[in-house]
Parts: C-alpha cells; sequence; structure tokens
C-alpha cells in the first residue's frame, strides 16, 4: 500500500535506534562483539557502531568498559548449564567444570577477565555456589573448598589460555624436543609426552590431582 501523505519511508538499518535501546540489547551487542572478536576488543566506541547509535547513547545504558566487560562475563557464566544430576560428587563437579571450560572458550579472552571486582554479580554467585555444592554435599571442611575454589580457577583461566596458545605451545616443544639443552632433558620429552592430548585433557587430569586431594577431607 502506498502512502498518500507522499511522506518518504525511513529506511530501516536493522539496528536498535537510541530511543529504542535497553540494556538486555547493549549486553547482547556486548556479547557479539565479544564473541566475534575477543573480550579485549571490546570499546564503547565498538559497542555504538555494532548498534548503531553513538557513543553516549550507549554510555545511558552502561557506565563505562569495565563494567561492560563485567556484563559481558555474567551474561556468559548465566548460560552454563549448572544442574549436574544426582551422581557422585566428583562426578558432579566434573560436570560443571567442564561446561564452564566451554562456555569461557565461546569468548575470547573471556576467563583472563574473571576476577574479584566481577565475583558478586547474581549469576557468578551462583556458578561459584555450583562449583562448591559437590563439595559441600560430600562433607568437604570450609577451609579446604576455599583452598579449591581459587584453584579451579586458576585451572580453568589456564586451561583456556593454553586453549588459545595451543599450536604455538606445540612449536615450542617440537624446538626443544630437536635442540634443547641437555641438562633439561624432562622438556625434550614434553612433546612426546603430550601425545594427541588437547588442553581439555589437561585441564581434566588437573582437576583430577585437585580432587584426588579432596577425597581424604570428604565424609559422605
Amino acid at each position: 500500500m502506498h502512502d498518500v501523505s507522499g511522506a518518504q519511508p525511513t529506511p530501516s538499518t536493522g539496528r536498535p535506534q537510541a530511543e529504542r535501546l535497553s540494556r538486555a540489547l547493549v549486553i547482547d551487542a556486548a556479547t557479539t562483539i565479544a564473541r566475534r572478536d575477543g573480550l579485549d576488543a571490546l570499546s564503547m566506541r565498538r559497542l555504538a557502531e555494532e548498534l548503531g547509535v553513538s557513543t553516549m547513547a550507549a554510555y545511558r545504558h552502561v557506565a563505562g568498559k569495565e563494567t561492560l566487560v563485567d556484563d559481558v562475563l555474567e551474561a556468559a557464566v548465566g548460560e552454563i548449564d549448572l544442574d549436574a544430576g544426582d551422581g557422585a560428587w566428583e562426578e558432579r563437579l566434573a560436570t560443571v567444570v567442564t561446561r564452564s571450560y566451554d562456555a569461557f572458550l565461546t569468548v575470547p579472552g573471556l576467563a583472563e577477565h574473571l576476577h574479584g571486582r566481577a565475583l558478586s554479580r547474581p549469576a557468578i554467585v551462583r556458578w561459584l555456589e555450583a562449583l562448591n555444592a559437590p563439595l559441600v554435599d560430600a562433607g568437604i571442611p570450609a577451609d579446604q573448598r576455599a583452598t579449591f575454589t581459587p584453584a579451579v580457577l586458576w585451572l580453568l583461566r589456564g586451561a583456556t589460555r593454553l586453549e588459545a596458545e595451543w599450536s604455538e605451545t606445540l612449536r615450542a616443544l617440537e624446538e626443544i624436543a630437536e635442540a634443547g639443552p641437555e641438562d633439561a632433558p624432562a622438556m625434550r620429552t614434553a612433546r612426546e609426552s603430550f601425545g594427541d592430548h588437547e588442553p581439555a585433557d589437561f585441564l581434566r587430569n588437573g582437576l583430577d590431582l585437585l580432587v584426588g586431594g579432596l577425597r581424604s577431607f570428604a565424609t559422605a
């Protein structure tokens, strides 16, 4: 149907205009950028370009880059399925850790930004609670759980970083195997020891070591 008023239709860009922005749309756009280009590429200017609005319009919904990074982190963590079933506590823990690792890999650099400032975000609190719940059910004392929590966070951060640098790591180990110093026999055989393992395998092995140390404290 033609517009009899003679007014020309406004072309649609497919992007939300400033007056139609919401915090949810802003976080969704920020997450899109982070998944595509990495969390370190996120900025208020890039966000405004993604949304098709001015930078000032974006600032009406988020205080700045630090808040935006925490928003993306919380959104990604909030998508992790925390229902680990009713199996043994070790199995339930491994399930949550593995799902967490998979979620962190969807946003390059995400685990690097898992820091103290963001830990009080509701979705992150629920996630940390889910990591601790199997240990609580097993009767692991509070002081041991307090040691475990940062250890598993470091393990996740290290595994995701290793995933990003895996090909470079293997090349370096191959160079050591071929021309490494004679007084470093363990490193000279490291590439062979790695075999066909992937970073996810090292994550699980590291978790098994942590769990093995906790079993002696379990009472249930």
